[in-house]
């Protein structure tokens, strides 16, 4: 299944199996590409043993991946674009993955990595039973017209994207042949609704790999309530 199919059928998965992962399915995962949306930001990432990480979800796995970023404008975004890219590849592979906002790295056992800050982490392992969403009709999402200014079919990818706590926080405006991209203010979940913005974002590259272009316009539109996070052209 390619990755524009899996935004379709994903879920967080929060029932994983007490398997390590085989590894040659962890070198297919050290090998897959991704797409940063500011190249200029420095992200390094680690498959780490549960044993340096600290978290008191009951779904971690025995591996994790691991973020660690230069800390500039957009970091946040840049880690959500590059890691839901990784998330729909990982259920491509069959595999069960969530986000855990909630984890840290345990500073008794995991090494430092200097000149990057840690972000956010990723439990992953092969699931309890079926993982994938059967249908759109799963999803409890925003309505179409709740996450823009118009009814655009294009937005249905972020729609559906995951957001922490299920916030959804992304607002988009319609300018010509431009999508200005906008974060709610003061979100309950702080800073990682910026990185639920870059995992939407996400979405919408995968789902227009061959258009998507992501900028910072010089004069966007105010919202209401909400932050400028960058504009888009499909």
């Amino acid at each position: 299944m390619t990755l524009n199919e899996m935004i379709y059928k994903r879920k967080s998965c929060r029932s994983f199996m007490n398997t390590p992962v085989d590894e040659a399915v962890i070198e297919k995962i050290k090998a897959f590409p991704m797409k940063p949306l500011y190249p200029e930001i420095k992200v390094q990432w680690n498959i780490t043993p549960r044993k340096q990480v600290k978290c008191i979800c009951p779904w971690t796995t025995s591996q994790l991946i691991t973020v660690y970023s230069e800390k500039t404008e957009g970091w946040w975004e840049n880690v959500g674009f590059l890691f839901q890219q990784m998330d729909l590849y990982l259920q491509s592979l069959g595999l069960g993955v969530c986000w855990l906002g909630m984890g840290r790295m345990n500073p008794r056992t995991a090494p430092e990595v200097p000149g990057m800050q840690f972000v956010i982490m990723l439990a992953f392992g092969y699931p309890k039973g079926e993982q994938l969403r059967q249908s759109v009709e799963e999803f409890n999402r925003k309505k179409p017209e709740q996450i823009a200014d118009q009814t655009d079919p294009r937005l249905e990818p972020v729609r559906l994207a995951p957001s922490a706590v299920n916030s959804q926080p992304w607002y988009f405006v319609h300018w010509d042949d431009i999508l200005h991209v906008y974060c709610i203010k003061n979100g309950r979940v702080g800073y990682m609704n910026r990185i639920d913005m870059g995992i939407g974002l996400a979405h919408l590259y995968v789902a227009n790999e061959d258009s998507f272009h992501f900028f910072k316009s010089e004069n966007p539109p105010e919202v209401a309530e909400y932050d400028y996070i960058g504009s888009v052209t499909l």
